[in-house]
């Protein structure tokens, strides 16, 4: 009975590991929240904003644009862990991703 349960709670638990990106923060203070693989595609949530130090991003995947930049996609956190923004871009260069 507990192998089976073990088995199950493996089961389960395997794809939510797996699908958890890492989790980010800016590198420094005019790192951009973006709503598009764009630069120049400020979030509609983030328009005159900046984001702190404080805050995290967990990655869900990358994206390129046609100039060959990379961004990170993902939900963005406060600095009290809260969910302040879904689906986010950001530009990879200006977040650190450590272990």
């Amino acid at each position: 009975m507990k192998k089976t349960a073990l088995i199950v709670c493996g089961l389960l638990l395997a794809p939510a590991a797996a699908m958890a990106g890492p989790t980010c923060s800016p590198s420094d203070s005019s790192a951009k929240i973006l709503g598009a693989a764009s630069p120049t595609a400020i979030h509609r949530a983030w328009q005159g904003k900046q984001v702190g130090y404080g805050w995290s991003l967990q990655v869900d995947r990358s994206a390129h644009d046609a100039d060959g930049t990379e961004y990170y996609v993902g939900d963005l956190y406060d600095t009290n862990g809260h969910l302040s923004t879904r689906k986010v871009f950001v530009i990879e260069r200006e977040w650190d991703c450590g272990p």
